[in-house]
């Protein structure tokens, strides 16, 4: 090469690098700066918008070229497309037509300006879910495309009436984890694609269109007219489409279908009727490869391991999908299996088939204008000691099925068992011997209605059993079966052992006889009588770790009658005798002795029953978690009826603690099962009742030692009452311990509701006083909880108040001083801690104390006193009166000013302080052998007090009037606090 060649393409190179560079410049400015998704992303929407009869909303429109390098693209993200075809306002659910995390669009425009041609390079959709909705008026929501209705002239029609564009091509349409619902409400269907994936190219020329697809989904979910008919079904499909506009015509060819493993051929057509308005559909499908080892192939392999066998035989398995798609149309679906003189035997196992013969036909018709059916016109194995003849058919498979089923078998399974290679783990032993003829309609199954079951003949199963170690399964059984009955169910059962074991369910049955029997009455309109009396010797049952249930050695009857409401709903009547019976409901334990029942539930709806009848037992005990001591019921009988449990006299014992229970609880199912409010309206009487035991059970379950402490302990919690409990006692108590108090004759009523105890003027004997008392506590979390009472107690002993009150001693710290009989009436309420300890900020209480000869204990101070200011009487420190308002507020004491009158003298004493024992009180002497009034005032506390002489502020305070305000002012206090109780147990 010449230095002047050298020299051009040196310059050449340099100017298309240059030219390169300023593109590529030219690109990144125009993204970064001109079209950015800032003034992109309004013009697409508004463009979108005003074309589309839908809206359009999106985060984002973005230019790219260097993703999507060499061409430009559109990067759509987080967008959602809404339908107006339906309505324009007001939009639901079903005008969602789809949303979407990122959609990613490369076109070729030139292509378009150039040729009148639309190359779609890539169009991929991530994230999105597509809900396709047609009303039963028929109009969808996917018909989103604007129509024209401007007038125009016959010429201009017909010179805009072509095609866009003279040919599409698509390159790539991608469809990654996708889920999609078409909720057709014309023909009643349903479908939901579950994590959809599609891969396509198309070309769309005039008169003539290609396709190519791929695609698959975990899951399809398929209703119609309200019936699952199709779930847990993965399917791939690739197929290779033509479309011939002329003729409007798609044509299926090379295309393969894979449901759940097995590989299926399509072919066929779909054609546009525009007189029917429909679609047109004729599709074959068949197996692909048919042979008997691709038929063993379809059991999955977590049951049969693939080994090597050989297989001779005919196998077909094939169908047609015919009919018209549309409004209220549907497809005829159609199915064609046979087997015919086929063997076969897996290389390393000692059996084999010698014979399998099977002829299958079904047909489904979803808008059932043609019956729809399930055919099994004869199913024949012979191989391993085995022959098993049997015969089937379904008819009106989507109205009420009416099930037909004959089979004459003699099964070796332990010898069947070394025909087929099971997966490790797995073990079939014993013989079954069957010679059955069912006829039944599945609605008398789904009713209950099971007299009219017709079934004959005989079901032999000796030594089966069958087990899955890797799935932890075992059953094994004993059983004899005749069914003697023609035109009902009639039948003898002799059960020698049946196992069952599973990760959830474990039962064990020994030594049952059982004998049915029903009657047939023509009107089908009545749930046909049918009794069943059975006798057993042991059954045991564990469901996961929650229920467990034992019963020996017992007697039942079960009747099946047409409901009393509604005869077309059953009635279930069971009587059983049991010597004992015991029952786990997770922790809570239930046992009983010489147990009977006699129930009667009759069917409302769906799974809704109203039981009636009575339980009775010689002894019952019942032991929860929560509580330490066991509770026992000795001979009982409760009735149930109305959604209502009905005790009468049902004698309980807990501990120390013995009850007597009346009354009728209401919801208890609805509580245990829906945790719905349980009722309950009893008359409790007891002998004796022991709080120390019985608190500290609740408080310490699993603590024998302390249960048996005969006080309370001082670490008792605040304990939660459970929400869901709405109960009115009636009590008459002739003893209760509480502490090293015992209190007699209780009396009164007690509610139980909104997580709280509301004791309501209840009378008792106590401290060898009569009180009448009404309390309320509340917890509703372990941390914080609420205490109020109201007491009036007459003629109760002073030193035996301030025990029972504790806190007396802190408010009123003179009445330690005093000896004698009060009157005392007391209203008080306060937030408690997690420890039962009282906020002192949140008491609030009213109390009145009233005495009369009340004597001063501490002699030596009364003959100091005596001395000092010249007492006729030197020998009795005795009070003519006390009579005592004190109120307690905001954690400050007022006693309020009251008269005191000792021998010769008449003072008025009051004042405030506050709980730490820091006073100011006044002593004001109204009446006194000395010629003048005067007042003391005491500040100070119980450690330094200060003394200061002066006026008698008190002269004028203790006059009826004042008093009859002070009277008032405590009464109103004690009244609001009552009020409180009553809007704690409002309903």
């Amino acid at each position: 090469m010449n230095r002047r060649m050298k020299k051009i393409v040196k310059v050449t190179s340099i100017s298309l690098g240059t030219l390169l560079l300023v593109i590529v410049l030219l690109i990144t400015v125009a993204v970064n700066w001109f079209f950015t998704p800032e003034k992109l992303t309004p013009i697409v929407l508004r463009t979108a918008n005003q074309t589309l009869n839908a809206k359009l909303e999106m985060k984002s429109v973005e230019l790219t070229f260097f993703s999507t390098f060499p061409r430009f693209g559109l990067k759509l993200t987080e967008g959602t497309l809404v339908s107006k075809s339906i309505r324009d306002t007001l939009w639901q659910k079903t005008d969602s037509l789809i949303t979407f995390d990122k959609c990613v669009v490369v076109v070729k425009p030139i292509d378009y300006l150039l040729d009148n041609k639309i190359n779609l390079h890539y169009l991929g959709l991530k994230g999105a879910s597509i809900y396709a909705y047609k009303g039963k008026d028929g109009i969808a929501n996917w018909d989103i495309m604007k129509s024209d209705t401007t007038t125009v002239s016959a010429d201009t029609l017909s010179k805009s009436s072509g095609p866009i564009a003279d040919e599409i091509n698509i390159r790539r349409i991608s469809l990654k984890q996708a889920n999609v619902i078409f909720d057709d409400r014309d023909t009643r269907v349903y479908t939901r694609l579950t994590n959809a994936n599609l891969k396509l190219s198309a070309s769309l020329k005039k008169g003539y269109s290609a396709l190519d697809m791929e695609f698959s989904n975990d899951n399809i979910l398929f209703w119609q007219d309200g019936q699952l008919l199709v779930n847990k079904v993965a399917t791939k499909l690739q197929a290779d489409l033509e479309l011939n506009r002329a003729i409007r015509t798609l044509t299926v060819k090379k295309a393969g279908l894979t449901v759940n493993g097995v590989a299926l051929d399509l072919s066929g057509t779909l054609k546009r009727d525009t007189v029917q308005k429909a679609i047109d559909v004729n599709v074959h499908y068949g197996l692909h490869a048919p042979s008997l080892k691709t038929v063993f192939d379809m059991i999955p392999e977590s049951v049969l391991k693939r080994e090597e066998m050989t297989a001779k035989g005919e196998v077909l398995l094939e169908g047609d999908i015919k009919g018209f798609y549309g409004k209220e149309q549907t497809p005829l679906v159609t199915i064609k299996a046979q087997i015919k003189d086929a063997s076969a035997k897996y290389d390393k196992l000692p059996y084999g088939i010698d014979n399998l013969t099977a002829d299958f036909y079904g047909a489904v018709d979803l808008t059932k204008k043609t019956p729809s059916f399930a055919d099994l016109k004869i199913f024949h194995f012979q191989g391993a000691h085995t022959d098993i003849l049997a015969d089937a058919k379904i008819q009106d498979l989507l109205g009420d099925p009416d099930i037909t089923l004959n089979t004459r078998s003699t099964i070796d399974m332990t010898a069947l068992a070394q025909t087929f290679p099971l997966q490790e783990g797995v073990t079939i032993e014993g013989k079954v011997d069957a010679d059955l003829r069912l006829k039944c309609r599945l609605s008398s199954i789904l009713r209950q209605d099971l007299g009219r079951i017709k079934i004959g003949g005989k079901l032999n199963m000796t030594g089966l059993a069958l087990r899955d170690t890797s799935r932890n399964f075992e059953f094994t059984s004993d059983a004899k079966l005749a069914f003697i009955g023609k035109d009902n169910l009639a039948a003898r059962i002799e059960v020698t052992k049946m196992v069952l074991n599973s990760n959830n369910i474990s039962s064990e049955l020994k030594k049952l006889t059982a004998t049915v029997k029903s009657t047939n009455p023509q009107d089908t309109t009545r749930i046909m009588d049918m009794e069943c009396k059975l006798d057993m010797s042991q059954l045991k049952a564990v469901m996961g770790d929650s229920i467990k249930v034992f019963c020996r050695k017992a007697k039942s009857t079960l009747r099946l009658q047409p409901g009393e409401l509604n005869p077309a709903m059953p009635k279930i009547g069971l009587n059983l005798e049991s010597d004992t019976l015991f029952c786990r409901l997770g922790a809570m334990k239930m046992g009983m002795d010489k147990a009977g029942f006699a129930i009667k539930a009759e069917k409302l709806r769906d799974s809704l029953w109203a039981p009636k009848g009575i339980i009775g037992f010689n002894r019952l005990s019942v032991s929860t978690p929560e509580f330490a001591l066991p509770i026992r019921i000795r001979k009982t009988a409760v009735t149930l009826g109305d959604r209502t449990i009905t005790l009468r006299k049902a004698k309980v014992r807990i501990g120390r603690s013995n009850l007597t229970a009346s009354g009728a609880v209401y919801n208890l199912y609805e509580s245990l099962k829906k945790n719905k409010t349980i009722h309950a309206k009893l008359s409790i009487a007891s002998r004796n009742l022991d709080c120390n035991q019985l608190i500290n059970s609740l408080n310490f379950p699993e603590d024998t030692l302390q249960v048996e402490n005969d006080t309370v302990d001082s670490s008792i919690q605040l304990f939660v009452i459970p929400e869901n409990i709405d109960f009115e006692l009636d009590v008459k108590l002739d003893k209760v311990k509480y502490e090293s108090m015992v209190f007699e004759n209780v009396q009164g009523d007690i509610d139980i509701r909104n997580q709280a105890v509301h004791l309501k003027e209840v009378s008792m004997r106590g401290m060898d006083a009569q009180m009448n008392a009404t309390l309320v506590y509340r917890a509703k979390e372990k941390k914080r909880g609420y205490a109020g009472f109201d007491f009036k107690l007459r003629d109760v002993d002073v030193s035996k108040l301030v025990d029972f009150v504790p806190s007396l001693d802190t408010i009123v710290p003179m009445l330690r001083s005093f000896k004698g009989v009060v009157d005392f009436d007391a209203a008080a309420e306060a937030v408690l801690d997690s420890n039962l300890n009282v906020r002192i900020p949140s008491l609030r209480s009213a109390i009145h104390i009233k005495g009369d000869s009340l004597v001063l204990m501490d002699g030596e101070t009364f003959t100091e006193i005596s001395k000092k200011l010249m007492f006729k009487n030197k020998e009795k420190n005795v009070f003519d009166s006390i009579a005592v308002n004190i109120t307690v507020k905001d954690g400050y004491v007022t006693v309020y000013p009251f008269l005191v009158q000792i021998d010769r003298y008449k003072a008025a004493v009051g004042g405030t302080q506050d709980l730490d024992m820091n006073f100011n009180y006044h002593i004001s002497i109204l009446k006194s052998p000395l010629p003048f009034k005067a007042g003391v005032t005491i500040t100070g506390n119980m450690d330094k007090m200060k003394f200061k002489i002066g006026k008698a502020k008190y002269k004028d305070a203790v006059t009826p009037v004042e008093i009859r305000k002070v009277d008032s002012t405590r009464v109103n206090m004690g009244r609001q606090i009552v009020d409180d109780f009553r809007r704690i147990m409002r309903r």
